[in-house]
């Protein structure tokens, strides 16, 4: 059942490095280097940790290895990952030598971006300190100018930055807010970028759920040891990255990644099917009383708006060449109903204000645009105005999190009644105009959140079902 590692860790080099080193990280790209590992290649990762929790001594501890456990219920493989060559939390992250590497990594969730919400601005508040003392930054995108400013006065040569986020064009989001803020840090260093660095926009794809106890006590019998930094997660995986580098980089076509002239329609097809389902699953879910992924799947009469939700996403989409939008959304179906993957509603529902814009709210203005409804976006919006800024922890302790949080339950409180609701909600800056100038769509908004703020979810359920039959028999 397990992958012992088939390579020596002493030949590895260290030319690769990543920001944020969490569980997808752990699972994911790593995943990919080790392949190349097993291939005879010598990319070594470089990992850095800006934020909590330490792991460098748990690395350490563990000689550099640990083990990743994919499961979907019928099959199940440990496999060991030995291509973490060294692993920096905040305190080290300044002494990480960047000399030979020459392709970067970032997984820092789209705050780590530092930007204003729904745009490729950088928000100077978010970085003022860094600002003050640029050369002991503390956020990623400091921490990068930072580290491409020595690179510049040693006279160090190109190097690529990718974005591996879930944020719509990751790289141009990374290159503007790291420009801007170069620019404001650093006398020279931006016309340095501009001709040394490339910033191609990838996307990244794998379900691996926060780490609970009973998935670590799979993984550590599988593996037939403890492991502070294994971690559980789905057979599938992609990574699509757009073919723009700077410098030289791992060969990660031979190991499955698809490098791409065009990824924008990819990336779409992932946001608004897979994830778009994801979001939505965490706002009715929730609703209708789930508290995981796998339950909100299974429930029947959410897998038939599912549905209904997928077919009007797929139509504001540009299929990629060798994809098949319909069987992609009935894969991304089958893996959140993945029985070994119990992915918590509240986790998903995190940073929701970020998530919605692209992947219910852009798709939603393109169907209004075309003379379509978008009553099934309409739902999932109702449902986050309805729950963003609640805090309450489920069963296992994860809360939601939100950064307009607190000002969806100020909105709440000072609404008269649902009408005045939406208009509020739909008012926010985040959502494209065409949402809050469509009087169907905000009567369409008004309608689900009478529906949703039923106290009762088995009543909720049914008004999915009616509109889902109603749907499906049209």
């Amino acid at each position: 059942m397990g992958r012992a590692l088939t390579y020596d860790r002493a030949r590895l080099r260290p030319h690769a490095a990543h920001l944020g080193v969490g569980a997808f990280h752990r699972a994911h790209q790593q995943g990919y280097y080790d392949d190349l590992a097993r291939a005879g290649g010598d990319w070594g990762v470089v990992g850095i940790n800006l934020t909590p929790p330490d792991l460098s001594a748990a690395h350490a501890a563990q000689g550099g290895v640990y083990s990743v456990l994919t499961e979907d219920g019928t099959t199940s493989t440990c496999r060991d990952i030995g291509t973490l060559v060294q692993l920096h939390d905040a305190g080290a992250a300044a002494l990480v030598d960047w000399t030979d590497i020459t392709f970067a990594t970032l997984t820092i969730t789209e705050k780590g971006y530092c930007h204003r919400s729904g745009s490729r601005a950088l928000d100077p508040a978010r970085v003022a300190a860094d600002l003050a003392a640029p050369e002991t930054p503390a956020t990623a995108i400091g921490y990068l100018a930072w580290m491409l400013e020595r690179r510049r006065r040693d006279g160090g040569g190109p190097i690529t930055l990718a974005s591996c986020d879930n944020v719509a064009d990751n790289g141009r989001l990374l290159a503007a807010v790291l420009g801007d803020y170069a620019d404001r840090a650093f006398a020279g260093l931006l016309p340095w970028i501009e001709a040394n660095v490339a910033f191609p926009t990838s996307m990244v794809d794998r379900i691996v759920p926060a780490m609970a106890p009973a998935g670590r006590a799979r993984l550590e019998a599988a593996r037939g040891a403890a492991d502070a930094l294994g971690v559980v997660a789905e057979p599938f995986r992609q990574w699509v990255i757009e073919d723009r580098f700077a410098a030289a980089r791992p060969a990660l076509e031979t190991a499955g990644v698809q490098v791409v002239d065009d990824l924008a329609p990819h990336e779409h097809m992932k946001h608004r099917l897979l994830n778009g389902l994801q979001s939505a699953y965490a706002e009715l879910g929730r609703l209708c009383g789930h508290a995981g992924s796998h339950g909100a799947s299974t429930d029947p009469v959410l897998a038939a708006w599912a549905k209904v939700f997928l077919a009007a996403q797929a139509e504001t989409l540009d299929c990629p060449e060798g994809e098949d939008l319909q069987a992609y959304g009935r894969t991304s179906l089958r893996r959140l109903q993945n029985p070994t993957i119990h992915h918590p509603l509240n986790q998903i529902a995190s940073d929701a204000s970020f998530k919605l814009p692209q992947r219910i709210a852009a798709p939603a203005a393109e169907r209004l645009e075309r003379g379509q409804s978008a009553e099934v976006q309409a739902m999932v919006l109702a449902g986050w105005a309805l729950q963003a800024g609640d805090d309450t922890p489920d069963a296992g302790g994860v809360v939601t999190t939100d950064p307009m949080g607190a000002e969806m339950a100020r909105l709440r409180a000072a609404a008269t009644g649902a009408e005045d609701l939406a208009g509020a909600v739909l008012g926010l800056p985040i959502w494209p105009d065409r949402l809050r100038r469509d009087s169907g769509f905000a009567a369409d908004t008004t309608r689900w959140l009478r529906a949703f703020a039923e106290p009762d979810a088995d009543r909720r359920r049914a008004r999915i079902d009616d509109f889902a039959r109603e749907r499906m028999n049209a």
